[in-house]
């Protein structure tokens, strides 16, 4: 008899396939248009189960609407979690609603098609303690077993050498595994109940099927290659059976534009971003494209992006190419998702100094670019240096009067630096690698200003530290392209690099209080970058005060 109670793990980040899940929770990210969860459930629904509880965390009200708009046979529960506890942490909260002594346990943010029966015969001979279903041929292959099928090690020293498996995130477990989890802390892995179990001679039976289908779909890669899957093989076939519901009335004004077919196209959502934007990206046979849908009255600096584009573009400065420019929609080329932080050297490796220089020539491009009588933002004069001031007392602190005179010289110093075309946010996240060359996107706010404050955002962004002497390259090989004087900017440059860390805390901390907590990490960065540079340019009053 199968098991009728399934635990679905939704309570994930999706880190891996951000910036997508930034705005969809993983489990509702589309595959051929039709959300992946809906199809784990449509599995547990012919395996006979009946009732289901969903664990949330990240983004619970979609998962929640998803539920509350569910029309299957299965009773759902949602079970959220204002910290995120882990596998183990969410299963001591499930405790209470198990009726059965055996449940199922499912990665809700995976895609697969599997029998049950092979499970449930494995789960008998565990002793009626738990049977896992792995893979072997892909995934990071961690897990060992001996020659019963018992899984003995979870975290190979070898992974990945033959006779190593990969937990497959689909199990079958009884309640006595629960007992092994720790108390403390809140957060654990049901991996630390397996280990402990061991020790009193209880071991999850591993079970591998020949015909079986698992994806994780965790990076991009993998998430696109689901979807050829699912053409391909007849257990995925119920995804493509539903390739005709549309998404957005967008990404039907879209495709008619790229004279795509809905059918032929993946279409994943990347959520909504700044100024009012939702963005999707389509992917045709191996074409791929980017589609924003804007609201074009609140903003106007949006309907400016294609205009900005092909200035840009003119200049010789690279940027995503236009494919259709429509009232309140706007097709780029889709240049992929390898921003330049992504290239930062791991385990101490040589920093990318070629990565560097190109994008340090690509700023000067941009810089030197003539706009004519293209329409742009307000220029980054006095008044907006003091509005950058004004936000970071708004949302971080006031700064007592002795600091707040200090400023002025900030704004002394850059008000009285050439108007050049600036980006404003020309950080490594702004960068995408893309065919070996650095492509400049998100400039649409871009305006007359001075250049220091682009050199700035770049050589002392928070997300990432470069050394010294790459820093020192960086101004040098900038210099020499946009033929400036490279000592006048080291002198010029602290001024410029402490107006822009001031923004980005102020930033931090408003994105935060709005939820995005994730920016709360940078701010420690930021701030000893703030306060080095108030002491090294004698602002006193001002180092005390962010020091606080």
């Amino acid at each position: 008899m199968i098991p009728t109670t399934a635990f679905v793990l939704g309570a994930g980040l999706g880190e891996r396939l951000r910036p997508m899940t930034l705005a969809t929770p993983k489990p509702l990210m589309p595959i051929w248009n039709q959300p992946l969860l809906e199809h784990t459930l449509r599995i547990l629904e012919s395996w006979g189960i009946q009732e289901v509880y969903i664990n949330t965390h990240w983004l619970p009200d979609a998962m929640e609407a998803y539920v509350n708009a569910y029309a299957g046979s299965l009773k759902l529960h949602i079970l959220h979690e204002p910290e995120i506890l882990g596998t183990g942490g969410a299963l001591r909260c499930m405790k209470k609603h198990l009726k059965d002594e055996a449940f199922w346990l499912i990665n809700g943010d995976i895609v697969f098609q599997a029998d049950a029966t092979p499970i449930v015969e494995a789960f008998h001979r565990s002793g009626a303690f738990a049977a896992a279903w792995l893979d072997p041929s892909v995934g990071p292959r961690t897990v060992e077993m001996d020659f019963k099928q018992r899984i003995t090690c979870w975290a190979s020293p070898t992974p990945k050498v033959e006779h190593t498996y990969t937990f497959t995130g689909v199990s079958l477990l009884s309640k006595k595994v629960l007992n092994y989890l720790p108390e403390t802390p809140k957060m654990c892995s049901i991996v630390e109940a397996f280990n402990a179990a061991m020790y009193d001679n209880h071991f999850v039976q591993g079970v591998v099927q020949k015909e079986a289908y698992w994806n994780d779909a965790g990076t991009p890669e993998a998430y696109l290659q689901v979807h050829r899957d699912a053409q391909r093989l007849p257990q995925l076939k119920a995804y493509t059976l539903h390739a005709n519901t549309l998404p957005a009335p967008e990404v039907a004004q879209a495709l008619a534009a790229l004279h795509w077919d809905l059918a032929d196209t993946i279409v994943i959502p990347m959520g909504k971003r700044g100024s009012n934007r939702t963005f999707w990206r389509l992917v045709h046979k191996k074409d791929a494209a980017i589609a924003i849908a804007y609201e074009s009255v609140e903003r106007v600096e949006n309907r400016r992006y294609a205009d900005c584009a092909r200035c840009l573009k003119k200049a010789g400065v690279n940027v995503p190419s236009v494919l259709s420019d429509q009232p309140g929609l706007l097709l780029l080329q889709d240049l992929g998702d390898s921003t330049l932080d992504k290239h930062l050297p791991k385990n101490n490796g040589p920093e990318p100094i070629d990565k560097i220089e190109a994008a340090m020539k690509q700023l000067a491009k941009f810089h030197a670019a003539k706009t004519g009588t293209l329409e742009l933002e307000p220029t980054f004069d006095q008044t907006l240096l003091e509005w950058e001031h004004n936000f970071y007392q708004t949302h971080v602190a006031p700064l007592p009067k002795a600091a707040q005179k200090e400023l002025q010289q900030l704004i002394d110093v850059l008000s009285k630096e050439p108007m050049v075309l600036m980006h404003r946010d020309f950080q490594s996240t702004n960068i995408l690698w893309y065919n070996k060359r650095p492509y400049i996107i998100d400039f649409q706010g871009m305006r007359k200003g001075p250049a220091l404050y682009d050199l700035a955002s770049f050589l002392y962004d928070p997300y990432l530290t470069w050394s010294d002497e790459v820093i020192q390259h960086a101004i040098t090989t900038y210099a020499l392209t946009a033929h400036r004087d490279a000592e006048e900017i080291r002198q010029k440059l602290p001024y410029a690099g402490l107006q822009r860390l001031l923004q980005a805390i102020g930033a931090y901390h408003r994105l935060a209080s709005v939820g995005q907590t994730r920016f709360l990490a940078y701010i420690p960065t930021a701030q000893t970058r703030a306060i080095n540079f108030a002491k090294a340019l004698g602002l006193s009053a001002l180092a005390k005060a962010l020091d606080r």
